[in-house]
């Protein structure tokens, strides 16, 4: 498997065969931009498979290819001779490189799981020396093919060379005789391996044979599935692994962490317990139960003073207990990052292979424990509140459905993601409270983010915080790219799951966040506005809820009092209440989107591209035809020399922008197309279908 970026500032990846690419490299200078689509490929997966190899938060973690880059004069003789010089594993491809030269790539016969860019680096260092790379052809870029992070542009005049594969076996040997001297040490708990002999021997009876010693080589007998008996090696802290999925296998994942544990007590006792490193900072947890970062002295301190530890260091030794706890902590209760992963297991969690301690306190409001429960009798004022809520009633099952997947699911311990939603009603109908209180109440908290998702704040940790991101009408979105970001950053906040968090002062780190946009608005003209762009790509993203007009509901002075009352048995209620099917969505929201007719037709109207709308009307106006057919650049000129009072209009318009505008119209379903005139891009407008109102009336090209 091949995996490639598009341009060298991109960070996702998708499979790739870059002998069949068939867009033209840009020049080099452009490799970078953020908008070039073109392939950039490496033989080498990260933990997140999806996501580039870097040197921080993705680590390789399988070898597929190896891709060798020669940047010297390479005549075609040598090309077509390269295989009488490659020894017993030939390559499978050769191609020209943008620079002239060449590049080879071999094929293992499978991947090969890697852990830790540093010691993938002496592992491709030491293959280079075992198949004689700087023989093969002139100028050999070490560096590059040396680098787990390294990308290759696509490359011309592909040629197959052979089927063959590095077998197995022979990979296996080369990571050994390319690791044979590492700290393993490093890789955590370093257990006298007598001490691991014999646990091996009481959990896992017969399953190692021979001696069982640093560097021996045999069966993964932790692994009821494994046959290949040469398939794992004795490390000081772990397996080193050559088949499974993982490259190493720390003791406390084998022998179980209780083993580990009791080992770490007998040696420095409790004292390193619940403290972390992340690289820069230490966290350990208070007695409060909250976690505190600190830096290195005041951690040496606290272990002296609050943990016991002496800073002596003792006769025939040359560290101290608090100096060993300190170097403990940094290597082997180091984790990626410290965040508040909001309803998640508390402690350390695994999120895409990284090791991340969840700082979070936020509990969950758990569901009364009687299971029969009956809406009248057990929470008659939430039954009512609801039951009236919404215009048209059918909402209400749609919003009980969208409710229930992310309570069911955070109450789990894994909150699962779903739309935001927009709750748009006249004044005093109770829309703050169920985000202020009921929806707060139930996840633990709300958080205002009204100065974030307006983009007037971009530091947003303690956002991350809370599962309730709750917005209210009064956000100042007072021009079209204001509105556009808000929009934006709604369809971000729903479809994506790991989110970059900036906080002042420290490293901007990776975590995930499913929680809910949740927006309250007016209904009056100003207030509306709020309501986000409904193009094609922000629909399946966003539940637009329309609340009734009830002059009768009466709010109580006690209300909240109530709500906590209530609230548990309208939680148990809701994990027993079955969905019908007709709000049941695909597995990625779980939940069909609901979209209020009066509610969408209110957020196109407010969106940028509806004035450019109104301004298509008036040039209809004067058109002879109901069919317009043209360029950006046709469509611009004509409104520029429209003499009766459009080309001011037009004036504040670029045929870029222009071009932008047309394709939200027809992203929002009016009677708008974009073709192909040969190799120029037209656009073809249907002045009737445009003037509608009702997306029903509308016939689509």
């Amino acid at each position: 498997m091949l995996l490639a970026i598009s341009n060298l500032s991109s960070s996702r990846t998708v499979e790739c065969s870059p002998w069949e690419t068939e867009t033209t490299a840009p020049p080099k200078t452009l490799w970078n931009k953020p908008d070039v689509e073109h392939c950039f490929y490496s033989g080498l997966q990260g933990v997140i498979s999806a996501s580039r190899i870097d040197s921080k938060n993705n680590p390789a973690m399988f070898l597929h290819w190896l891709v060798a880059d020669y940047d010297g004069e390479i005549d075609q003789n040598m090309r077509d001779t390269v295989l009488d010089r490659c020894g017993d594993f030939k390559p499978q491809y050769l191609c020209r490189t943008a620079s002239g030269g060449a590049r080879l790539l071999w094929r293992l016969e499978q991947p090969l799981p890697l852990c830790r860019n540093d010691l993938t680096a002496k592992l491709l260092r030491y293959i280079n020396k075992k198949l004689k790379l700087c023989r093969i052809l002139v100028g050999i870029d070490n560096p590059a093919f040396e680098d787990p992070c390294k990308y290759y542009e696509a490359g011309t005049d592909w040629v197959r060379l052979s089927d063959d594969l590095i077998p197995a076996p022979f990979m296996m040997q080369w990571v050994i005789e390319s690791t044979h001297n590492y700290a393993w040490k490093n890789f955590g708990p370093v257990i006298p391996i007598d001490l691991i002999a014999d646990e091996v021997k009481k959990q896992y009876p017969g399953k190692w044979q021979g001696e069982f010693s640093v560097g021996a080589r045999g069966l993964r007998f932790w692994d009821l599935a494994a046959d290949n008996e040469t398939a794992s090696v004795v490390r000081e802290s772990g397996m080193q692994c050559f088949t499974g999925g993982q490259a190493f296998i720390p003791w406390s994942a084998i022998l179980g962490g209780k083993f580990v544990r009791q080992f770490q007590a007998d040696q420095i006792g409790g004292a390193v317990s619940e403290v972390y490193f992340d690289g820069r900072e230490y966290w350990q947890k208070l007695p409060n139960g909250e976690w505190q970062a600190t830096n290195k002295s005041d951690m040496a301190q606290d272990l002296k003073v609050e943990r016991g530890l002496s800073a002596a260091t003792p006769r025939g030794s040359t560290a101290s207990p608090v100096d060993q706890a300190m170097t403990r902590i940094r290597k082997q209760q180091s984790i990626a990052c410290a965040a508040p992963l909001i309803h998640r297991p508390k402690g350390l969690v695994q999120i895409d292979g990284r090791l991340v301690l969840n700082i979070s306190i936020v509990e969950m409001f758990q569901p009364a424990g009687k299971a029969d429960v009956d809406p009248v009798r057990d929470f008659p004022w939430l039954h009512n509140y609801f039951s009236g809520y919404f215009d048209p009633p059918e909402q209400l099952d749609y919003f009980y459905a969208w409710l229930k997947r992310w309570y069911e699911s955070a109450l789990e311990g894994r909150m699962l993601p779903g739309q935001a939603a927009f709750f748009a009603g006249v004044p005093n109908t109770g829309k703050t409270l169920l985000s202020n209180v009921i929806l707060s109440r139930i996840f633990g908290g709300h958080i205002d983010a009204s100065s974030f998702l307006s983009g007037e704040d971009g530091f947003n940790s303690h956002l991350f915080t809370s599962a309730v991101w709750a917005v209210d009408d009064v956000v100042p979105l007072t021009d079209n790219k204001s509105h556009l970001k808000f929009s934006a950053l709604v369809k971000k906040m729903a479809a994506n799951r790991t989110f970059s968090v900036r906080e002042k002062y420290r490293v901007d780190k990776l975590i995930e966040w499913n929680g809910r946009v949740v927006v309250t608005c007016n209904t009056d003209p100003e207030s509306i506005r709020i309501l986000p762009d409904v193009d094609l790509s922000n629909r399946d993203k966003i539940n637009l809820f329309r609340i009734a007009e009830r002059d009768t509901f009466v709010f109580p002075r006690d209300v909240e009092s109530i709500i906590a009352a209530e609230l548990p048995f309208f939680l148990r209620w809701l994990l027993g209440w079955q969905p019908p099917d007709k709000v049941l969505g695909d597995t990625r929201y779980g939940v069909k989107t609901y979209c209020d007719d009066s509610l969408f037709e209110a957020a196109r109207h407010s969106s940028s591209a509806y004035s450019f709308l109104e301004v298509l009307l008036k040039f209809f106006e004067g058109q002879v035809e109901d069919t317009w057919e043209g360029s950006a650049t046709d469509l611009l000129t004509a409104m520029l020399i429209d003499d009766d009072g459009l080309a001011g209009i037009a004036s504040k318009y670029t045929t870029a922008k222009v071009g932008r505008e047309l394709s939200k119209l027809a992203s929002q379903g009016y009677a708008v197309k974009q073709g192909r005139r040969h190799t120029t891009r037209v656009w073809i407008i249907n002045m009737v279908q445009l003037s509608g109102r009702d997306s029903d009336e509308k016939t689509p090209f």
